[in-house]
């Protein structure tokens, strides 16, 4: 009776830990996806779509770590912002977790 109830608690215990680090991944390849987008639309004269393109080819290789992912790209006269929105893969059942990164950066200007 009492190893039932130790092992499910360490069952819930390693599903947590799985969870955690599963999250903190996908916030890493949110991040690096928009810090890619914002490095490559942030160079001078680069197209509207460049950031978008590097932004959705960094997420397609980095695997199944972020699902419904959105790439929102907004550039203003001098300045480039880049956030990459999803959910996270999930070992609990019923529970999702949403991860937001943003990366921004000055659009390169001739001199």
């Amino acid at each position: 009776m009492e190893f039932a109830i130790i092992a499910s608690a360490m069952i819930v215990l390693t599903f947590t830990v799985v969870q955690v680090g599963l999250y903190f991944y996908a916030r890493s390849v949110a991040l690096g996806a928009a810090t890619q987008g914002v490095n490559s639309g942030r160079g001078y004269n680069a197209p509207e779509s460049a950031a978008q393109t590097t932004a959705q080819r960094f997420l397609d290789q980095a695997g199944a770590g972020l699902t419904d992912k959105r790439i929102t790209v907004t550039r203003n006269g001098q300045d480039i912002q880049v956030t990459v929105t999803g959910t996270a893969i999930s070992v609990l059942p019923g529970v999702s977790f949403t991860v937001s990164q943003t990366a921004h950066g000055s659009i390169e200007q001739p001199s």
